[in-house]
């Protein structure tokens, strides 16, 4: 800091000097100082710097082909001009540890959210389409994986010996891939998604329940259609239903499947308060298949003492040599339609894809065996087998976790459903209300829904169009229960999209019950009841 008193003597000397600088006759001293201060210069004002060109959004897209990301290699990126039925997005497609595939759309007009879509079967190929209507995806980036393989979704030889594979598969794909996409998110749009989501059926609706169990922070809402979510106990009960097919006089032609399909759609139609074709009230049907015992002979009008134990073994709970449940066992409806694929196997070539299925548990992973015989195997021999297969395949019912961190879970399933019966779903539904701490805990954050006359996650006479992952997104988002959304399932016509009849969405234990007047194929003719 200066001196003020050396400034003020500074600033005395200096007009001294200017006073003794001149008059008439000149000055001896020089003017030190002028006596008048000249015009400053004009200011120039720099120039403005070239704003940096906004990339466009192929431009944007472009950045990710051949990236390296997240330990993954991203292999194309393509902007997909908008169409009639999607926006337009940037496809990204990449592979992890060689094995994993990938899939990523990520959309120009982003709603700041992700969904994932889950697999099926064995997995084995992408599929990114959403179950739920396309309608309600718009503007969400989409996500999908193949599990880890490459191949037929009945295809479980990779397996063998192979650890990548089956915990790839079992529980760590979807984890794996969901990293990668967050970092894809991040670099396209310079931020996180504000909520993800995840859809799954069959296979999909297990790797639904891995997520939540194992990984609970992953996704803030989860969307779990007939979930697969036992592998170990369901495929056992695939085995023995093949073995019951496969015994002398075991075996089901198309006729006496459609009769007992027709059986149960007689005894059972009308205990929802009105002959439309659909099983509703399915709690209420207990159809025995002893009623169409023949009495004078096989014909394709009756049942054969054989064929009625293959029949009660599909319908019966399988059970261990101790007595306790290995699996539920399936409840009678849509026996036409689902058993020439998943039980008999008349319309695929004569095996049931559910033998298919199950063989390949036995084979590839339990046994370790490809030539074994299948109808041989004994689950009590290979408990140990399964059971360790069971720590990398089937998911539990410990959703604290995700509840703590305030996820959000509906749970789908058809009552039709001849690949996983809809029974397991409610005994997982039961299992989380013990594990979480009591019916409350689970219901305020999991619903559970029935779908009277579906076949697996789609298909059937009843109503299998349902919008469930905008009905998630509003109860994690805005705090509304689906069960308080009014949402409605629908058949569409195949050819107009437009849909033929409608059934509100029930929260289990209730289904839909004419009221008693009105359109038989209206919503608005149905209210949800328990008996």
């Amino acid at each position: 800091m200066k001196n003020p008193l050396s400034m003020t003597t500074c600033a005395l000397s200096i007009s001294l000097l200017v006073a003794c600088g001149g008059g008439g006759g000149g000055s001896s001293l020089p003017m030190l100082f002028p006596t008048s201060t000249p015009t400053p210069a004009p200011t120039q004002t720099p120039p403005s710097p070239t704003p940096s060109p906004v990339a466009s959004a192929k431009e944007k897209c472009a950045v990710f082909a051949g990236a390296s990301l997240a330990g993954a290699t991203l292999k194309e990126a393509t902007l997909v001009p908008a169409a009639a039925a999607a926006a337009e997005y940037c496809k990204v497609t990449g592979t992890l540890h060689s094995t994993l595939n990938f899939e990523v759309h990520l959309p120009t007009e982003w709603n700041n959210r992700l969904l994932y879509a889950g697999g099926g079967g064995w997995d084995g190929s992408i599929n990114i389409t959403p179950i739920s209507p396309s309608g309600s995806t718009a503007g969400y980036v989409l996500v999908a994986s193949d599990g880890g393989r490459q191949g037929d979704a009945l295809d479980a030889s990779v397996f063998l010996n192979n650890p990548t594979a089956q915990a790839d598969f079992g529980y760590l794909s979807i984890h794996s891939v969901n990293e990668i996409a967050k970092e894809i998110v991040r670099k396209r749009y310079g931020s996180d998604a504000e909520f993800s989501y995840f859809e799954g059926c069959s296979n999909g609706g297990r790797e639904a329940l891995i997520q939540a169990t194992r990984f609970p922070n992953d996704f803030d809402g989860i969307v779990v259609r007939a979930p697969a979510y036992s592998f170990t106990e369901l495929f056992q009960a695939f085995v023995a239903n093949g073995k019951a097919l496969s015994a002398p006089g075991g075996q089901l032609s198309d006729a006496k499947v459609s009769l007992i399909g027709k059986a149960v759609t007689a005894q059972c139609d009308n205990l929802d308060g009105v002959a439309d074709g659909i099983v509703s009230n399915q709690d209420a049907c207990t159809f025995d298949p002893s009623v169409l015992r023949c009495t004078a002979g096989d014909a394709d009008t009756c049942l054969t003492d054989p064929q009625i134990a293959t029949a009660k073994t599909i319908y019966s709970e399988l059970k261990r040599a101790d007595g306790t449940t290995v699996y539920p066992g399936w409840g009678p409806g849509g026996e036409d339609l689902g058993w020439p694929v998943w039980v008999t196997g008349s319309a695929i070539g004569g095996t049931g894809l559910q033998f298919q299925f199950g063989s390949g548990l036995v084979k590839y992973w339990v046994t370790g065996d490809p030539s074994f015989n299948v109808l041989g195997f004994d689950p009590e021999f290979y408990s140990a087998g399964l059971r360790l297969a069971a720590t990398t395949l089937d998911a539990t019912p410990d959703l604290r976790s995700f509840i703590g961190q305030g996820g959000k879970m509906i749970l789908a399933h058809g009552t039709n459903d001849w690949a996983i019966s809809y029974k397991g779903s409610v005994k997982y539904f039961n299992d989380v209300a013990t594990v979480v701490g009591g019916v409350s805990t689970r219901d305020a954050s999991m619903e559970f829904f029935l779908q009277p006359g579906v076949q697996h996650c789609a298909g059937g006479v009843g109503p299998d169009t349902v919008d469930l992952v905008d009905a998630v997104a509003k109860w994690r988002e805005g705090g509304a229960k689906p069960s308080t959304q009014g949402v409605v399932a629908m058949k569409v016509d195949p050819t107009t999209k437009m849909p033929v009849l409608a059934r509100p969405l029930c929260k289990y234990p209730t289904f839909p019950k004419y009221k008693g007047n009105g359109d038989i194929n209206s919503a608005e003719s149905y209210s949800c009841q328990s008996s």
